[in-house]
């Protein structure tokens, strides 16, 4: 399955800041919350009146005649904005206060900061002197909720506008920023999982009570989960006065008791700094591998080294990030409405990619990837007046695709008249057996197409056998295809207990196997997915995106099926950011009808769960049976609807006029059937293939599909490109013989 005042505006500037500041260093403790390859950079833009209306501007704001806003309508009458800061050390924070200062002077703003040094007494007394001094708004960057919730409260009964970074308060009038943290470990974990294939011997350098920290930790603990040859052989850090250099001494220590080590992750860049000293300093640089958290113009030059161990990083520009603090609160001094959740995206960077780009600063590195330069997060068409006015011009940001979609990637740009033996003979097949699990569905069905597309491109015999859910079936299948001696056999989907021995069976006797959504832990089958980890997150950061945090959701899901698992887990992760998000209701069966036993099903739980407004569903079959509840009940503006896959007869249920499906993240299972194919001709032709085959999914919306009049597959595909062939494991002596 897949599936006010100037006063109050200097507050909010400095708030801003802090908040910025904090996004690399260790931010405080979480309370109960926590929410690929590098994508290509989109295109940069101006931003413009019309680009720069992500928060639309709240009706009571106040402007002059020029249309700017009250509060910054005097030049010669400042908006003060604070920045009140837990930590200050190290190039990430020195950068982002930099930020906050560049957007403070540009828009005008008196910037007030003060840092703690991590002691919290020294946080909360620096709230009161602001408070105290009326200032117009306040960034609070890092820190712990208990001892600031209530200096929070204080400034905002006063009328100062708040601001967080990297700190998680539970008040809807105070919007919190930081650098989309779960994605960070999310891509932080996976790009280890992706480089080892599985398997690697983890010094894990992190530390728990800072919310950054807690909700990147969540996601390794996924990862851990997902692939268990990813073993955590130590775990080390600390936060001091000097992180790097204390961190260091830790890893020569761990290096020693360790020697199994082979990678490093680090969740933040002052502890990377260290361990990657003290691998050099031992001269293991070739022998272990660094993967880590921010950039600064200091670890760029530490990544370039001739012998640099350090491998990637997941960053935002913390510059940008300090310039969003202080623009967030400027915006809510001058009334605007501003979202509660400002996630600043995250890019990878790769050592590799530092290099073929020559690039030793952090100006080069924006350049070269600009989307890590400056958010297009809360730009007001009246800022660049006042940015006008102050002798600055507006800047570019980075353009973000609606539908998160990457360029598709040229296929077959290479050919070979190589042909591999067991493929030389076109009047002697290569046989290739697909067995099921389950094949009811318009998404199975497109997939068992694009299978066959892919055998009849290649010349293969596609033999195929659907066990409709029996694992007794499955079995047999297996059994007879091995007794008919195929070349290679498909496993889709099916429990791994029951179709391990059988999958051994036919390794052992020269048949080659490949999975699909079953997880089999040999190095010797190639397992393919969708990335149903990315799908979970996509889908559960749109819900908790669109809702604010806060939602009443009927929960479609089962468990026991691989796919519906991995999303499943990263549910639970977002369940656990966002305290907001209620499951008020579980439902889910899967059955030779499913989209109508789900209709049935989710009749049942709109009747008892009237409070519901939200849906998530983690396969489109049960997408379908609950959007035809809902609109059967009139409940489609009430109740959203959020899923997995698509197809055409999705499409056409998602366009409707009256319905309730918001968005699905997909894959299209036509590309994913030709990759399985594919793959195991591949093997049969003794060629390399990875262990995990990862198919990146999509976000698509139901605004996007009406924007584009689309009503089919193919005419989603050309519109959103991304979404098409995949470009794994195409050899060239495949295009030959597809060409032929």
């Amino acid at each position: 399955m897949r599936k006010p005042h100037p006063i109050t505006l200097i507050v909010h500037v400095f708030v801003l800041v802090a908040v910025l500041l904090a996004a690399c260093a260790p931010p405080a403790p979480q309370q109960t919350q926590a929410p690929p390859p590098a994508e290509p950079s989109q295109p940069q833009q101006p931003v413009t009146e019309t680009a720069a209306t992500e928060a639309p501007p709240a009706e009571t704001a106040v402007v002059s005649e020029e249309g700017i806003p009250a509060a910054f309508a005097d030049p010669n009458k400042k908006v003060r904005i604070a920045l009140v800061r837990e930590v200050g050390e190290g190039s990430f924070f020195e950068r982002y206060l930099a930020g906050a200062q560049s957007m403070a002077d540009e828009l005008g703003v008196e910037l007030l900061e003060a840092t703690a040094r991590g002691d919290m007494a020294k946080m909360v007394t620096a709230m009161e002197n602001f408070i105290q001094q009326g200032v117009d708004a306040i960034i609070v960057d890092h820190g712990r909720p208990d001892p600031l919730q209530p200096k929070i409260n204080e400034a905002l009964a006063k009328g100062i506008k708040v601001v967080t970074f990297d700190l998680v308060v539970e008040n809807p009038d105070v919007p919190e920023i930081e650098q989309d943290d779960m994605f960070i470990g999310f891509q932080v974990s996976k790009k280890v999982a992706t480089d080892f294939a599985g398997n690697a011997n983890v010094i894990y350098v992190n530390v728990g009570g800072f919310a950054p920290l807690d909700k990147r930790d969540r996601l390794w603990q996924d990862f851990k989960w997902r692939y268990p040859g990813l073993t955590e052989v130590a775990k080390i850090g600390a936060v001091t006065d000097n992180t790097a250099a204390d961190t260091q001494t830790r890893m020569e220590a761990a290096l020693k008791e360790h020697p199994e080590a082979n990678a490093v992750i680090a969740m933040w860049d002052e502890f990377a700094k260290g361990a990657v000293r003290a691998i050099m300093q031992a001269g293991l640089s070739e022998k272990i591998k660094v993967y880590s958290v921010d950039i600064t113009n200091e670890d760029i030059q530490l990544m370039i080294q001739p012998d640099s161990p350090w491998e990637a990083t997941v960053a935002t520009d913390s510059y940008s990030v300090g310039r969003l603090a202080v623009r967030t609160a400027a915006a809510l001094v001058a009334g605007e409405k501003v979202d509660k959740y400002l996630l600043v995206r995250p890019e990878l960077i790769t050592r590799q990619f530092l290099l073929d780009n020559n690039i030793t600063t952090m100006d080069e590195l924006i350049k070269a990837l600009p989307a890590l330069g400056e958010s297009s997060l809360n730009w007001f068409p009246w800022m660049e007046k006042v940015l006008a006015r102050n002798g600055y011009k507006m800047p570019e940001v980075a353009a973000a695709g609606q539908a998160g979609g990457e360029g598709a990637e040229p296929i077959c740009k290479v050919t070979s008249p190589n042909i591999p033996a067991a493929f030389a003979d076109p009047n002697k097949k290569v046989r290739i057996a697909l067995v099921r699990e389950v094949g009811e569905g318009s998404f199975f069905e497109r997939y068992l197409a694009g299978a066959q597309s892919m055998a009849d491109e290649l010349g293969v015999e596609l033999l195929e056998a659907t066990a409709r859910g029996d694992m007794a079936k499955m079995v047999t299948a297996m059994e007879n295809f091995i007794q008919q001696g195929v070349d290679a056999i498909i496993v889709d989907h099916g429990r791994p207990d029951p179709l391990q021995p059988k999958i051994n069976e036919a390794l052992a006797k020269g048949i080659k196997v490949v999975t699909f959504d079953l997880v089999v832990e040999n190095p010797d089958v190639p397992e393919i997915e969708q990335d149903d980890m990315f799908i979970g997150f996509q889908v559960s950061k749109k819900v908790a995106t669109d809702f604010a945090g806060n939602a009443n959701v009927i929960y479609v899901n089962v468990g026991g099926f691989a796919p519906l698992d991995k999303r499943d887990r990263l549910w639970q992760d977002f369940k656990w950011r966002y305290p907001g998000l209620t499951e008020v209701a579980k439902i889910g069966a899967v059955t030779d009808n499913t989209a109508a036993d789900t209709q049935t099903r989710m009749e049942a739980a709109l009747k008892e769960h009237p409070e519901a407004n939200a849906v998530i569903a983690m396969w489109d079959e049960f997408a379908k049976g609950a959007v035809r509840a809902i609109m059967q009940a009139g409940l489609s503006e009430k109740i959203k609807v959020y899923s997995v896959d698509i197809t055409n007869e999705d499409i056409q249920l998602m366009i409707q006029p009256d319905s309730p499906w918001e968005a699905t993240v997909a894959t299209d299972s036509y590309s994913v059937g030709r990759l399985a194919v594919r793959t195991a001709a591949a093997l049969v032709a003794g060629e390399k293939v990875d262990k995990y085959l990862l198919v990146r999914p999509e976000l698509i919306t139901r605004q996007f599909l009406l924007d584009n009049n689309i009503t089919t597959m193919d005419e989603l595909i050309k519109a959103l490109p991304a979404l098409g062939e995949s470009s794994l494991n195409w050899f060239p002596w495949m295009c030959t013989l597809a060409q032929k």
